[in-house]
């Protein structure tokens, strides 16, 4: 292939979450820096980078260029700002849990009204993420039994912040993940009645038997999933984005092709990305998202996509993460004519 010698010497940063992304998939195979070295760019990986400027994950400023993951960091950012291009969505279910001491008399969501639930936050984080998760989660669950967050006493139990860190590149935040987060050490010291985890975090409280979750599977499944990492939003810094429009669509492509690939090589995609998601085995991953979800890799822009980032965004303007001056359209954010180009040019 013919090299695009107008991108030579050009660093494109790309950043993501743990939780399992093609981004991911694509950069542990190598693909997407092949492909960027035939436009004579390089891949760099914001997370390898000095941790100055970790904190453009959640700004969506320089030097990131694309963002791959959970969508509360890049609806904030929007909000602050023109800042970002929203390219494409994709879609999860993930394991949910609420969790209480396992001598507890609270056997059944139903007996959390009046009962302290404890909500992790971060004041010191650019955007308290974690603190928004918790609170969706737990308003998701009491809402299914017609409880609302003004019937519960909300417990803020002060966390500690967590940037991400990548000493090898690819591996990251493995303590958040373990057990005794601060919320759930509230509990285990009855300065709370229940504390709420998503993911793989879900997946580890379940099995280690320190708390009992009360949260059945079958509840589970019948709650809406809409949360942080339920819509996965691949966004990319304006500036960027309409300066080397070529660059954007040649990694979408690789995006289309690795979430094809992973429809066919689902276990290999596990023993790929797992490692990434909270330092996970491939088993913890398969356990911690739907099985069906879990494989929906292949980016999209739809009225789907858009109306459960508007219920996100509404969530945050509720509870003041975003002013309501702040507040934007997001079909207007989106343009969808990278995604176009990239799956009528795939060959």
């Amino acid at each position: 292939m013919k090299k695009d010698r107008k991108n030579m010497g050009i660093d494109m940063v790309f950043s993501r979450c743990p939780v399992g992304t093609a981004t991911e998939l694509i950069i542990k195979k190598g693909w997407l820096q092949a492909v960027l070295e035939t436009h004579d760019a390089q891949f760099r990986l914001l997370q390898s980078m000095a941790p100055v400027y970790h904190r453009a994950h959640y700004t969506q400023e320089e030097p990131l260029h694309v963002r791959d993951g959970g969508n509360i960091p890049p609806l904030w950012a929007q909000s602050q700002g023109d800042r970002s291009v929203l390219l494409g969505v994709s879609y999860q279910k993930e394991l949910r849990g609420v969790f209480v001491r396992t001598d507890s008399e609270i056997r059944h969501i139903d007996d959390l009204r009046g009962k302290r639930l404890a909500i992790p936050i971060r004041p010191e984080a650019v955007v308290d993420f974690r603190y928004l998760t918790m609170l969706h989660g737990f308003e998701g669950v009491l809402a299914h039994v017609g409880i609302s967050l003004e019937e519960v006493e909300l417990t803020r139990i002060r966390c500690h912040n967590i940037i991400p860190q990548a000493v090898t590149g690819l591996d990251t935040l493995k303590r958040d993940s373990d057990f005794m987060t601060e919320d759930f050490q509230a509990v285990l010291e009855g300065r709370a009645d229940a504390a709420f985890a998503n993911s793989i975090k879900a997946v580890r409280h379940n099995r280690a038997g320190i708390f009992r979750n009360i949260l059945s599977v079958v509840e589970n499944k019948e709650i809406p999933n809409i949360n942080n990492n339920s819509v996965l939003a691949i966004t990319c810094t304006k500036l960027f984005a309409y300066a080397h429009p070529e660059l954007v669509v040649a990694y979408l492509r690789e995006l289309i092709k690795g979430g094809r690939w992973i429809k066919e090589h689902r276990n290999e995609f596990l023993e790929c990305t797992a490692s990434g998601v909270y330092g996970a085995s491939a088993e913890e991953m398969g356990a911690a998202f739907e099985n069906e979800t879990l494989f929906q890799r292949v980016p999209e822009l739809t009225e789907q996509g858009f109306a459960m980032l508007d219920r996100q965004k509404e969530f945050m303007l509720r509870w003041n993460m975003i002013p309501r001056e702040k507040d934007f359209e997001v079909s207007a954010w989106a343009d969808g004519s990278f995604l176009r180009e990239a799956f009528s040019t795939i060959e």
